[in-house]
């Protein structure tokens, strides 16, 4: 018996030498099968899956994301410049609350307008023809004799905010690939986010004309970044250029990627919206067919305005005196612009693993209790009872309100902006959704108050937090989750498709992988 099995080992190493020594010696790598490919490449040892190339598009989210810190920069330049601005010009308080209020006024001008522009002219070349407004901007503030000047270099500056913070997000969404398009996309809100940092820490060094020559200078690097950026594939193709979207998209995927699988996604996409090309655009906004992706995409940007974080923020200051903080208002200011900056980056991470709705459920019951918190402490109060020993707890509850925005409702209902509105209608709802926005945030900020008087400061807390569960609720029902979907599965979940297309997408996909 050990004679046989003895035998039988031997005859199995005899007949395992010819293969072991074809592995070792003839070649380090295996030998494809001539016969067999995959994805019509003949790489049957490689990855199963197209390779996720992330240089170029990370190229392309940085270049519009620069754009986006001018915004940011925008923003956050009254704060530190009207001290220094008000003893040379001698501005009178209602000129100093209209060079802060010019700009979203001017940015819901550019939103409306920005819709059509890109659609006509292009994502690219709308995103490279506003760094000029704003290098021009930036400059009659800089170089202003009179209030007028800052005036009108406010007012060509808010337009661009407007034209671009519809632009970006569009841009992004028809560039970067699913697996990736969160955290990329949250780059512009990321970036925004430093330059509001960057105008209050170079504000302490330069005054208001100084740190307006330092704005003039951001525009330039965006200019020559987008040279090199290409336009979105979508465009192209909307345009009936396919070459030109072919070699966009090869550019973005990386050079040995085979691309024709989205490219027939993209031209399927674009015949399926040919079909209502002759209707009136804006008319189809609210057709059954497109009404659910419209509603939506306003509901996001109307909850994230009345959850009262341009009020909370815009007056954390005058908030910390009223409710008898222990800290320093002047710092707890600068916490809370810290929380902010650094919440967008954690998002950034986080968001292509969790998706979109669970930053969201945790973004509204964070403000929901943070708010309801909040508004409690500041009723005891006035009700006489000593909250001393509780001076930390506005700073706390304010800290966990900005972080749980700027994870969710901050930067996400700008990324699905990009993402959950069809190509048809992509630039004309973009417009409304944006032109909604800065409404909004105009009216929040202006009537922030006057709700203080009616209802006082704990009411008013409260009243945005029965907004914040109203958004929750919104989210729970209506709101889809985009995560690892390309945008042509997004359009067809929310429009239903046509025919030929929920045929043809009855057979999944390979989904690109690292």
């Amino acid at each position: 018996m050990e004679m046989e099995i003895k035998s039988a080992k031997e005859e199995n190493i005899r007949n395992s030498v010819p293969f072991v020594k074809q592995l070792s010696t003839e070649s380090s790598k295996a030998k494809p099968d001539p016969n067999f490919s995959i994805n019509g490449d003949a790489q049957p040892y490689g990855p199963t899956t197209q390779r996720l190339f992330l240089w170029t598009q990370i190229f392309a989210a940085f270049a519009v994301s620069m754009g986006s810190m001018i915004v940011g920069f925008t923003s956050g330049y009254t704060s530190p410049a009207l001290l220094s601005m008000n003893e040379t010009l001698s501005i009178t308080k209602d000129e100093g609350s209209w060079i802060g209020g010019l700009m979203p006024l001017a940015a819901l001008v550019g939103g409306i307008a920005g819709g059509p522009l890109i659609e006509f002219a292009g994502r690219k070349l709308t995103i490279m023809c506003i760094s000029i407004p704003f290098f021009i901007g930036w400059m009659l503030i800089a170089n202003a004799a009179k209030v007028a000047m800052v005036f009108a270099g406010r007012a060509l500056c808010g337009v661009c905010v407007g034209i671009g913070s519809l632009a970006f997000p569009v841009y992004v969404g028809e560039t970067i690939q699913p697996e990736v398009r969160g955290a990329l996309g949250l780059l512009p809100t990321a970036f925004g986010n430093i330059g509001i940092l960057l105008a209050f820490f170079v504000g302490n060094f330069l005054n208001w004309s100084n740190l307006a020559f330092f704005g003039a200078a951001l525009p330039v690097p965006v200019f020559l970044l987008m040279i090199i950026a290409p336009e979105t594939p979508r465009w192209y193709i909307s345009k009936g250029r396919a070459d030109d979207a072919r070699k966009s998209l090869q550019w973005l995927r990386g050079k040995n990627v085979d691309t024709e699988k989205e490219m027939r996604d993209l031209m399927r996409s674009q015949a399926e919206a040919d079909l209502t090309k002759g209707s009136n655009t804006f008319a189809q906004l609210f057709s059954k067919k497109y009404l659910p992706a419209v509603l939506i995409s306003l509901g996001l940007m109307l909850f994230q305005q009345l959850s009262g974080i341009n009020a909370v923020i815009f007056y954390s200051s005058e908030l910390f005196l009223m409710a008898g903080s222990t800290l320093d208002k002047d710092m707890c200011s600068i916490i809370i612009g810290v929380v902010n900056f650094v919440s967008t980056f954690i998002a950034t991470a986080i968001i292509d693993r969790l998706g979109r709705k669970i930053l969201l459920y945790v973004s509204s019951v964070s403000m929901i209790t943070t708010l309801t918190i909040l508004g409690s402490y500041l009723y005891i109060r006035d009700m006489k009872v000593d909250v001393s020993s509780y001076g930390w707890l506005p700073l706390a509850c304010l800290m966990i309100y900005v972080l749980g925005f700027s994870i969710g409702f901050g930067p996400i209902p700008w990324l699905m902006l990009g993402e959950i509105l069809p190509s048809r209608i992509r630039g004309t709802a973009a417009s409304l959704a944006t032109g909604l926005n800065f409404t909004c945030t105009f009216i929040i900020t202006t009537s922030f108050h006057k709700i203080v008087q009616w209802i006082n400061m704990s009411g008013a807390m409260w009243l945005y937090s029965a907004v914040c569960i109203i958004g929750l609720l919104f989210v729970i029902f209506f709101v889809p989750e985009t995560k690892g979907k390309s945008l042509e599965e997004i359009e067809k979940k929310l429009t239903g498709g046509s025919r030929r297309v929920r045929s043809h997408s009855s057979s999944k996909p390979v989904v690109n992988g690292c």
